[in-house]
Order: structure tokens, then sequence, then C-alpha cells
């Protein structure tokens, strides 16, 4: 799998095999900004998390099947992470897997949603029940899109972005604060756009090494689950409540619960947890939860990750240091009563 940065979506074509029908899932939102081809078949969607189901999946089945598209057919996924998410699982899928690529057009995408492999839809409430781990042959990055997205849509990335380096390194957790504070997608400076790339490029590379060592998620994997146990569950619960909670929104409040649970655990200081509320805070991020611990544990009983009576959470330490830890689901049940 290959990474390909660029300031524009002008270079895409050159990574387009040749001799191959090309069919484009794209989000309804961002067709504007995608070049027309007439080589390309389009396959618009509506990108939504209820969307993000097998019955949606079919749609796009009888659309491929209406044009034609064979086993040496070339699928781009262009969109958020709803949207890599369902073209990577109907690449993985159609016809027994035919190859794909993806030009993801949200922060959260470009930085954790397109990355390493897992395609899959929602069931029955629950996030990513159903899905695959197979690799894109490439992923197209350009901040073409980021201009364009609305403010909150864009800075959700950044919680994923803080979440990737809490985990390898404090000194560019320190160096995403310091941009998300004053970052405007729609105003940014030249130096602020490149400062962007370099540390979406290095995010990128951060988690695609963990992903090679561990491609099916067995093992250091999962130490990119920080606050998505937590996360998970608060889009469960925002779910069944009909309230709005986009994905980066409940990781952010996901690593807060996620600290607390550590300093409960005599894991982490204080400090650590005061340190990332504030951060998360100055990147206009939401640290605070508005569902009970009821709610959540109850949320967090169905998570795929549970092995028997207990989970194991991803918790951190220090900034840039994190640890796996398994917990009974009773202990964790009472710790959440208590934070």
């Amino acid at each position: 799998m290959k990474f390909y940065n660029h300031k524009n979506i002008n270079y895409l074509t050159n990574h387009i095999p040749q001799n191959s029908g090309v069919f484009v899932i794209i989000d309804k939102n961002v067709t504007e900004y995608f070049p027309k081809n007439r080589n390309f078949h389009f396959i618009p969607i509506d990108a939504n998390e209820q969307n993000k189901s097998l019955e949606y999946v079919y749609g796009i089945y009888e659309a491929l099947m209406g044009f034609g598209a064979d086993r040496d057919c070339f699928i781009i996924g262009v969109g958020g992470g709803v949207t890599t998410d369902l073209a990577g699982f109907v690449a993985s899928t159609y016809k027994r897997g035919v190859r794909f690529g993806f030009v993801p057009t949200t922060l959260l995408a470009q930085i954790d949603a397109s990355i390493g492999g897992k395609n899959g839809v929602n069931f029955s409430g629950y996030k990513n029940m159903i899905g695959t781990i197979n690799q894109p042959e490439w992923i197209y990055l350009t901040s073409t899109f980021l201009r364009s997205l609305d403010k909150r849509v864009f800075r959700e990335g950044f919680a994923e972005m803080l979440k990737t380096f809490m985990i390898f390194d404090k000194d560019s957790y320190n160096s995403a604060v310091a941009l998300a504070s004053v970052y405007k997608n729609k105003e940014a400076s030249a130096w602020q756009e490149r400062e962007l790339r370099r540390l979406i490029a290095l995010c990128g590379e951060m988690k695609m090494q963990l992903v090679l060592e561990d491609e099916k998620d067995r093992g250091n994997r999962r130490l990119l689950n920080l606050g998505h146990t937590f996360a998970h569950a608060i889009e469960k619960c925002a779910a069944d409540k009909k309230e709005d909670w986009l994905h980066g929104e409940a990781v952010s409040v996901g690593m807060v619960i996620a600290a607390k649970v550590a300093e409960k655990l005599s894991l982490c200081s204080e400090k650590v947890v005061s340190i990332l509320r504030d951060d998360l805070l100055m990147a206009s991020l939401p640290v605070s939860c508005p569902f009970s611990a009821s709610q959540l544990f109850s949320a967090i009983e169905a998570d795929k990750k549970r092995s028997g009576e207990s989970i194991t959470l991803i918790l951190p330490k220090t900034i840039g240091r994190v640890v796996k830890k398994k917990i009974e689901l009773k202990e964790l049940q009472k710790v959440l009563k208590e934070i």
C-alpha cells in the first residue's frame, strides 16, 4: 500500500491502472471537487452512518453489475470514513474481491479511517460489526477537499491526530495541539497547510508501521484503540437517542474517559488527565460525556473487543505512552460509576 501526498487532485490519474474499468464510489457532497473523467463510472452515495449497512451495500453491488463491472475493475472510494469503509467493503467482497484505492476527503479519514485496511458496515446499531481487513493499493492525500469542509466535520479529525500522537510521540502531540488551536481550514495560511500535511503524513506512517506488524489486529495494532471502546459506546448511546455525534467527537470524549479510568487504576496521574482535557478543549473538541455510566456500560458489554467477562482497554500512562490493560467487566462498571 502506498501513500501519495499532493496539494491538489490533478495527479490522481497517474495512479489509476490502465485497461481497467474504473468505478468511483463517491460521497455526493464532494462530487463537484472531483475531476470529471468520461472513462470513469460514478456511483454517488449518501454517506452517513445510517447508510453504512448491508442493505445499502446491496444497492452499490447492483450499480456495479448494471455498469458491467468485472473482476478486473478498479474501485476508487472518494469521501470520508463512511465512504472509504463502504467502498473498501464493496471492493473486498464484489466478485470475491477487486482492486481499489482511496481518496479520503476529510481530515479524520486522511489520518485514520482510510488507513489500515479495515472495511465494514454497522449492524443493529453497533459500529463495524461486519467487515474485512483488506488493504487498498494506494491512498491519495490532498488538502483540496479539506478547505471545503464544515468546521465541525474538519475539526473532528484533530481528535484522531491527537490520539495517534498520544500513543507514539509527545513532541508531535504538542505540535498538533499548537496547530489545532489556530487552524481554520477555510482560511489556513500556506505554512499551516504545509504543517498539516506533514502531521497527516506522520500519522499515516505511524499507523501503517503497526498495521504492517499486526495487520489482523491481534497484538500491538490494538494500541490504536485508545479511547475507542468508550467512543463506540458513546456513538451507540447517541444512535439510540437519535443524537448527533461525530466519530472524532466521541473519540475526544473517549480519550478523556480512558485517562480518568487510568488514573483510577493508578496507571497515570491526575496531571495527565488535566493536560489531555485542556488540549482537547484548545482544539475545540468536546470533553464531557452526556450519557450515564450505566448507559455506557450497557453498550460496552456488546463491544466486539470483549472477551468473556473481561475487556482489554488501551489506557494512557503519559503523553506519548499507552499500555494495554485487561480489566474485568464488573471492575470497569464500578470504575465508570466513580469517575
